[in-house]
């Protein structure tokens, strides 16, 4: 057993209560009223000393309000509230909790949240274990400059307690001493720096006195292209220099190992599948996932089950995502790719359990993540869609999909105005997109503004770019917007007989078309989706 996890809390107590209140106010949870409720309740209820009772039947009458008629081997609203938890926990210990000196967390199979006591120095702290193996970037701190400084020696203490600080992180790894001292004294080319020391990064800081106000700028560059990637400054006035130095170090390695995790993917080449346009067509699609197999990271049951999937046929899909994840247990694009499967078919669920492995398996893919906000969203868990698309914008800007994806949670969460801005700016990214501008004229549509949603029907129908007509998933959307049922089934029928935009409607589980779920003549449609 772990020494530092303490099963006993009741001279902890304080430190829990102060520490599951940094995890409630975080901007990780800001948006997740149910989870917080939950973390709340497991909380309070393990230092009350009734952890034993915490299983399925006492959570969803006593944290959720349901009757005594609850039955956990039908439903699964626990199950998966507890994963949902369990998941929030650990990003926020990755990201916004990483200097948290006590840890809260969920384990696997069981309701009773346990507490991890971490060393007071953050040099003594256990590095969480990766979910994946990665090369680790390299940071360069150069030796910083003083200005108004008579001490050498007080400008050498802070550069050496941050890249001290700097180096328990397990996300970079700090080259030594000796090589910031060699490189530091170089008149040299940040590029010629980095080729000669093969940093992916190098830190800059300059320490400024005056009075007893001290400042320090510290900024982060990416040498080859010669940007700031991150930057820092902290200034206050100072009467024991040690305990502002390590105050300085702890905020600067937070807030660096932040910005590691959530930079975009492209700098780490651990991202998958981020292609800018992949509601472009279905062929942009398979011509990246070809492109995937070449440099093995997609397997060819993935990109024929895509294919499938892209055309609307969600159970061969399915099958052939079942057996690339035999193949590879451990790659995060086939579990991914079967949570998307799922997903179509309807199966919600499942499609939740299978896109959180793909991101417990690739969490910094921005396509695992924006699959699981998906998912998110078709549960009608707006918060947690929300939340993961951002994550993944974050994780790769270039992704527009994600964009427009993300103006939909605004819409549904009600934020009207928001997702409005949202959606006109990834209409103009993805070049006014069919696709996009049927998501941008469903807005229109359900927030009043019909003249507008009107008008990019007719800009719909009078596009000449397709010989084959409308974009017979963008008529449906809008039509729907406006709550014309006929004029939505008339091109929804169109869009089944062509197959060609079926993937884009997901009309078994998407919050747009419970208009049309509710109409007796759906489930003919329905029974379309996968007819082979």
């Amino acid at each position: 057993m772990n020494p530092s996890v303490i099963t006993t809390v009741d001279l902890q107590e304080g430190r829990v209560t102060a520490a599951l209140q940094a995890v409630l106010q975080s901007e990780t949870f800001q948006r997740t009223k149910r989870l917080r409720e939950l973390l709340q309740y497991l909380v309070s209820e393990t230092l009350a000393g009734r952890g034993e009772r915490l299983k399925q039947f006492t959570i969803a009458v006593d944290a959720f309000g349901r009757d005594g008629g609850f039955d956990p081997r039908v439903d699964t609203s626990v199950r998966t509230e507890a994963w949902r938890l369990r998941t929030r926990l650990e990003l926020y210990y990755r990201t916004e909790g990483v200097m948290d000196l006590v840890r809260i967390s969920l384990p696997k199979g069981g309701f009773t949240p346990r507490f991890q006591f971490m060393p007071k120095s953050i040099g003594e702290a256990v590095a969480l274990p990766a979910v994946r193996e990665q090369p680790r970037p390299r940071l360069l701190v150069l030796p910083f400059s003083g200005l108004s400084i008579d001490e050498p020696d007080l400008v050498t203490s802070f550069h050496e307690e941050i890249s001290l600080y700097l180096a328990n992180l397990p996300s970079v790894a700090v080259l030594s001493q000796g090589s910031s001292q060699k490189f530091g004294q170089a008149a040299m080319d940040l590029r010629l720096v980095s080729r000669a020391s093969q940093a992916s990064y190098v830190m800059e800081g300059s320490l400024f006195r005056q009075g007893r106000t001290y400042r320090l700028n510290l900024r982060i560059i990416d040498p080859i292209l010669d940007v700031t990637v991150w930057s820092g400054r902290h200034e206050q006035q100072v009467d024991d220099m040690i305990v502002f130095q390590r105050q300085v170090a702890t905020e600067v390695a937070s807030s660096v190992h932040g910005w590691l995790c959530s930079r975009a993917t492209t700098l780490i080449g651990e991202d998958e599948m981020a292609p800018r346009y992949v509601l472009r067509d279905n062929m942009l699609l398979r011509e990246y996932l070809r492109g995937a197999i070449r440099d093995r990271t997609a397997g060819e049951q993935v990109v024929l089950g895509l294919g499938r999937l892209t055309c609307g046929y969600a159970d061969e899909a399915t099958t052939m995502f079942n057996q690339a994840i035999m193949a590879s247990p451990d790659d995060g694009l086939p579990h991914t790719a079967m949570g998307l499967g799922y997903l179509q078919a309807g199966r919600l669920e499942e499609a939740y359990q299978a896109a959180g492995r793909g991101v417990e398996l690739a969490p910094r893919s921005a396509f695992a993540v924006s699959s699981l906000a998906a998912i998110c969203m078709h549960m009608r868990d707006f918060d947690g869609a929300i939340m993961f698309a951002q994550r993944s914008v974050a994780l790769a800007p270039e992704f527009d999909a994600v964009k427009l994806m993300l103006g939909d949670c605004f819409l549904y969460a009600g934020l009207a105005n928001t997702a409005i801005a949202q959606l006109e700016d990834t209409c103009r990214l993805m070049d006014e997109h069919p696709i996009a501008l049927a998501h941008l004229g469903y807005a229109y549509a359900q927030t009043g503004q019909k003249t507008k949603a009107r008008r990019i029907l007719n800009v719909l129908q009078d596009s000449g770019d397709n010989p084959e007509g409308p974009n017979s998933a963008a008529m449906t959307m809008i039509h729907v917007g406006l709550q014309e049922v006929e004029q939505a089934f008339h091109w929804l029928d169109q869009a089944l007989t062509s197959r060609a935009h079926t993937q884009e409607l997901l009309l078994l589980t998407s919050p747009a078309y419970d208009i049309l779920r509710s109409h007796p003549h759906f489930n003919s449609f329905a029974g379309r989706l996968n007819a082979s």
